[in-house]
């Protein structure tokens, strides 16, 4: 039988730093459920965003080549971007994608909203797969980034994250996510190798 687990009680929270829209602070006092305060929770809240594995209509893979201050180096990324306040994740995700490449599709899967740091909170990542993506613009993103854009097969893609060029574990989430039977079977291949014959 799965045991019953119970959430923790929020019993006062303090905003330490408001730098909106990129950050806000707080500092949460909380109580475990078996009785414990914890005093000096720290929470963040950031902008959530969409991430999406774009496809063209003739299988190459949309990736941009650009410096991020996070892991301080330059490195492959997916188009995205933050979501305005009430904006809905789906047309986020089609603005960012049309607004930063040109490009635009009709085959949208959505593969879930999901929140990048576990014990501080910050973003939601909503993750993306669009398809048959077809250029109708040039690019017009105002971001920070110097960016190139690159189209890459899925084997260069590949070789691109074995030399370790995506530093972002929410990239490599989204491939995986978009990739999971040829990872999967990529996975049970080496598995395979790696075992000697008898």
């Amino acid at each position: 039988m799965t045991r019953r687990l119970r959430p923790w009680t929020v019993l006062e929270s303090r905003e330490l730093l408001d730098a909106e829209p990129f950050l806000k602070v707080h500092v949460e006092t909380v109580e475990l459920p078996d009785g414990r305060v914890i005093r000096d929770y720290y929470q963040f809240d950031m902008p959530s965003f969409a991430c999406i594995f774009a496809e063209t209509e003739d299988g190459r893979i949309i990736v941009y080549r650009q410096y991020r201050h996070g892991p301080r180096r330059v490195n492959l990324t997916f188009p995205g971007g933050h979501l305005s306040p009430g904006e809905d994740p789906l047309e986020a995700a089609r603005r960012e994608l049309l607004e930063e490449t040109g490009f635009v599709s009709d085959r949208w899967t959505a593969l879930g909203g999901y929140t990048v740091n576990a014990n501080q909170g910050g973003a939601l990542s909503h993750m993306f797969h669009a398809a048959g993506c077809r250029r109708v613009a040039e690019p017009s993103s105002d971001d920070l980034e110097e960016t190139e854009i690159l189209f890459m097969t899925r084997q260069e893609l590949v070789g691109a994250i074995a030399r370790g060029d995506i530093a972002l574990l929410t990239q490599i989430a989204l491939v995986s996510m978009v990739w999971q039977d040829e990872i999967r079977e990529a996975a049970a291949a080496g598995q395979a190798a790696a075992v000697p014959d008898p």
